[in-house]
């Protein structure tokens, strides 16, 4: 039996795999935050002291900037907040899931927008510079980096314990 099959015909504790999840995604996610930062601090070291190119122009540090920026954005949405199930005598609000979803749709933009950026530093480090193709592609890894963590964090953080698995 493969592993194909162990995962098709056998019974699978999915509740127990999500609650490990819950229970090691902020220190996953954190470790894929630090490691994307160092990542870019790296990029740039090697690029100025090894190679002698010089600090990179401030433009290239935007992606990431922009990444992390998204990475708050993303997390300040609970998915309670998404749901339809609200009591809307008690809350006093209608209109809160949807400021929530346009809210995390922009911050979505707004993460995507910050991978595209490192996708054009890239892009240019490549044609343009090829002495620095180090830092674009650290770049890209970067803002991808950040956003995986985004998605990871949003995704499995539990909302029994205060929100990241951390019981209060």
């Amino acid at each position: 039996m493969g592993c194909i099959d162990w995962f098709i015909f056998a019974d699978v504790d999915y509740d127990r795999i999500t609650s490990k999840l819950r229970q090691y995604s902020p220190g996953i996610a954190g470790a894929m935050f630090g490691a994307a930062w160092w990542c870019w601090i790296d990029a740039i070291i090697y690029s100025a002291a090894v190679k002698g190119t010089g600090y990179p122009p401030i433009i290239y540090h935007l992606p990431g900037i922009v990444a992390t920026l998204a990475l708050i954005f993303i997390n300040l949405i609970s998915r309670d907040d998404l749901n339809n199930y609200t009591d809307y005598y008690n809350s006093g609000d209608e209109g809160s899931e949807t400021r929530a979803r346009c809210w995390l749709f922009f911050a979505y933009m707004v993460a995507f927008g910050a991978v595209a950026g490192g996708v054009a530093i890239l892009v240019t480090c490549v044609q343009h510079h090829p002495e620095i193709t180090r830092i674009g592609a650290a770049s890209l890894i970067q803002s991808g980096l950040i956003l995986s963590s985004a998605l990871l964090l949003w995704a499995f953080r539990s909302e029994d314990t205060g929100g990241y698995g951390a019981a209060f």
